[in-house]
């Protein structure tokens, strides 16, 4: 019921990706530099890195791929150009300059994808077997890459809306709504999913099916305050995580790649205003006994920390994390919103909050990556979840709807400073980490 690969897949997975104790000190082998040689040799980098790329890693990781593994090779001159939908990459030899180009046409998260590409990486990097047994493990690999069935997939979209109706002021009521609202959006985004549908069209139609579902939910009785239960629900479709990285790929020099994520964002916000707008104005057409501006609960720090805490094993299991690395990236999660809300209520300004809760976010999962070895990218998304400024989003929304334009852009400039002071804390912390894991190779080539 778990996944649907079986377990003897996953188990010849582990074994294709573990590192070998003496792997590194292998020896290099001997290959014919060929004009064949270099084709296979770039082909397989640019495709490993599609691959990574089509579970939604970074850029920076998708390039270093391509450079770790050509460069191991022994092939010193290489450069590459990623964006979200395409790779470039080419490698120049005394002789020759050959070029790659590979368009990613669909993606999804998938943070199982993720772990097992990278260690893929470093195995090939450490003991460089020949093209045709590494594109072996290349298939392995992929074959026994794992996925969640239905059942856990909606599951992880009803605990999303639940746990942040939750947190975000809810009572029992809009929790119970906003998983309902929650699971529907799945239902749909899933479905929409399965036709090619694009970003826009599929955030239009799942945020008008939840926005009406919170509403027709609170007239009828069973839910008291729409907006938490829409806001709950709405985290699924919230481009949070999409922002920040575009920030992060815009500070840290990837421009190209940031503004291609940062026009995707906008166009996701569009749909995701007008859709929402056009089914709360529908609804309360329809009906007339909806309550508007209702003051959210201020829970207690231990309730908003446990609700987002499930909201997070929501995102987990819809990521596709597996293993014991789960208990792990949901503590970054509840140590993440403790540091911003006691920050925050020691008087810091929200931002600044935010700043130094991400970043402490990004030394935990840079620090958790170390001691499992594993990508970062699963303990920091995990950790950012309760940060993401979906209440935020929603009323920025809800401010244009009713027409209130000053109001709209002063949330909406707070939330975007949320998500740029969230890019820059981890930004800051990735940073260190890899300039201090290029200062302890320098040493370790000194040392030799």
């Amino acid at each position: 019921m778990r996944t649907r690969k079986s377990k003897k897949n996953r188990a010849d997975a582990l074994a294709v990706s573990a590192m070998e104790t003496g792997a590194q000190n292998a020896p290099v082998q001997k290959y014919e530099r060929s004009e064949p040689f270099y084709e296979e040799l770039l082909e397989f980098a640019v495709a490993l890195a599609n691959k990574l790329q089509a579970c939604g890693a970074e850029t920076y990781r998708v390039e270093e791929t391509i450079v770790r593994i050509v460069k191991a090779y022994g092939v010193s001159k290489v450069d590459t150009f990623v964006i979200p939908t395409c790779i470039m990459a080419s490698l120049e030899t005394e002789t020759q300059i050959l070029t790659k180009i590979r368009r990613l046409k669909s993606g999804d998260t998938m943070l199982d994808g993720i772990e097992r590409y990278s260690a893929l990486c470093r195995k090939i990097c450490a003991e460089k077997p020949d093209m045709k047994e590494a594109r072996r493990q290349l298939l392995a690999v992929q074959a026994s890459v794992c996925s969640y069935g239905s059942f856990i997939y909606y599951l992880a979209a009803f605990l999303i809306g639940a746990g942040f109706g939750v947190f975000f002021g809810g009572a029992l009521l809009e929790a119970l709504a906003s998983g309902i609202c929650g699971l529907a959006a799945g239902a749909a985004l899933r479905f929409m999913g399965k036709l090619n549908a694009n970003a826009f069209f599929k955030s239009f139609v799942c945020s008008f099916i939840l926005a009406f579902i919170a509403n027709a939910l609170t007239a009828v009785g069973l839910c008291k305050n729409a907006d938490i239960a829409s806001i709950g629900a709405l985290m699924i479709l919230v481009p949070g995580f999409l922002f920040t990285n575009s920030l992060r790929d815009v500070i840290y020099g990837d421009t190209m790649s940031g503004i291609n994520r940062l026009v995707q964002v906008l166009i996701i916000a569009v749909a995701l205003v007008v859709g929402s707008s056009a089914a709360v104005s529908l609804a309360r057409q329809l009906f007339s006994s909806i309550p508007t501006d209702l003051v959210p609960i201020d829970h207690p720090l231990a309730i908003q920390c446990l609700a987002g805490m499930i909201g997070t094993l929501g995102f987990a299991l819809m990521f596709n994390m597996h293993g014991r690395g789960i208990p792990f990236a949901l503590l970054g999660s509840v140590i993440s919103w403790l540091v911003c809300s006691v920050l925050m209520r020691l008087g810091l300004s929200e931002p600044a909050s935010y700043l130094i809760a991400a970043a402490v976010s990004g030394f935990y999962a840079e620090v958790m990556a170390r001691i499992r070895k594993f990508p970062a990218t699963s303990y920091l998304l995990a950790a950012l979840v309760p940060l993401i400024p979906g209440a935020g989003v929603y009323y920025t929304m809800d401010f244009l709807r009713r027409g209130m334009g000053a109001e709209a852009y002063q949330k909406g400039m707070a939330t975007a400073a949320i998500a740029g002071a969230m890019a820059v804390g981890v930004l800051l912390i990735s940073t260190a980490f890899r300039m201090w894991g290029v200062w302890k190779k320098s040493r370790t080539k000194k040392a030799e």
